[in-house]
């Protein structure tokens, strides 16, 4: 039976099924066409090139699995793993094609109860899936650097604080009144209820995202965050703030032009200014996001930066691949009763 016979078939039985059964049949054959899709993505078979657990490339075949796996072993560590040893997909019960219905959410960016909806999970499932997949995916996302006679524009956007979460069954205590969604704070200005993520931009138009702190960036904040991403003999753009002059100074830029961000007769940092509205609308779907899963919302920002913008068709294929050979070493324990940085301010508040 030819391709178009099946067709013709399937067509037939489909209409003699009830509404109740067309809808399961249709989830099924979805399920089979996104596990043959990530299988497309992914490949035959995975590349072991080091182990998973220390990073060493000594390692050599031991055995398989009762599965037919191939197990290996690492003559630095001692031990053995397979092929999904530290994968996503070899330290969860979860199958491929929900992974790979996740992989649609994640790219269209879908709130967690659209992704627990459409992905058939419960709502706790879809929020750890999504951290883990930021977790694998932000490995591939370039590291920023500039190196001598390359250039780079640098700014800083600032959130308003968010504990933002469920805090019923965890030992937190807020040490606020609650706001609606983190979007009111109780002092004008860039106050220290504000958080600020320092960003970049360079001439390869790679980008970085750091959360650096409360309030207006201070000079070792700055200096913690562009030591090792800004190489001397660089050429550095700004906005006048006062934290950039002595730190960019010491790592002997060739050239630093400080922009007024009120005054564009004399040049703008347009670039970055451009990346810092991206991120905007990006976190607006949201309707506010927690301050300590704050860098990994940027991280996820970044990957989508990298590999949605230059060919948005091939996103899903992209996210199947890397998810396959990605690593993962969050548990799930660890995702949860998290507590918020920087609680300082609020401990010296109360005193």
């Amino acid at each position: 039976m030819n391709a178009e016979d099946l067709v013709i078939t399937f067509k037939k039985n489909m209409a003699n099924l009830s509404k109740t059964e067309r809808r399961r049949a249709i989830e099924s054959v979805r399920d089979v066409i996104r596990a043959a899709m990530f299988d497309d993505a992914v490949g035959s078979s995975y590349e072991v090139e080091c182990c998973p657990r220390c990073g060493s490339v000594a390692i050599v075949k031991k055995g398989k699995a009762k599965n037919g796996e191939q197990r290996y072993l690492c003559r630095d560590c001692g031990r053995t793993f397979g092929i999904g040893s530290e994968r996503i997909l070899g330290t969860s019960k979860l199958p491929k094609e929900t992974w790979m219905a996740y992989a649609e959410c994640f790219v269209l960016m879908l709130p967690l109860r659209e992704c627990a909806r459409r992905c058939r999970v419960c709502l706790k499932t879809a929020y750890t899936m999504r951290h883990r997949l930021i977790e694998c995916l932000s490995a591939y996302s370039p590291s920023f650097k500039v190196e001598r006679g390359c250039g780079c524009e640098l700014d800083e956007t600032y959130f308003p604080e968010s504990f933002k979460g469920n805090h019923t069954k965890g030992s937190f205590t807020m040490p606020r009144p609650s706001r609606h969604r983190g979007k009111q704070v109780h002092k004008r200005g860039l106050s220290r209820e504000q958080i600020c993520v320092m960003t970049g931009v360079n001439d390869s138009n790679e980008t970085f995202f750091e959360v650096s702190g409360r309030g207006v960036l201070s000079r070792k904040r700055a200096m913690d965050v562009l030591r090792g991403r800004i190489m001397s003999g660089s050429v550095v753009a700004t906005d006048k703030a006062s934290a950039y002059v002595d730190v960019l100074a010491e790592l002997e830029v060739a050239a630093h032009t400080a922009y007024d961000s009120k005054d564009h007769s004399e040049g703008t940092i347009n670039r970055i200014n451009t990346v810092h509205s991206l991120l905007g609308a990006f976190m607006e779907p949201f309707k506010g996001v927690s301050t300590k899963h704050l860098d990994a919302y940027l991280a996820w920002f970044k990957w989508c930066r990298t590999f949605m913008a230059t060919d948005p068709g091939t996103a899903e294929r992209t996210v199947a691949r890397q998810l396959a050979n990605g690593v993962c070493r969050s548990r799930i324990r660890d995702m949860f009763n998290v507590l918020p940085p920087y609680m300082d301010y609020w401990v010296a508040s109360a005193a």
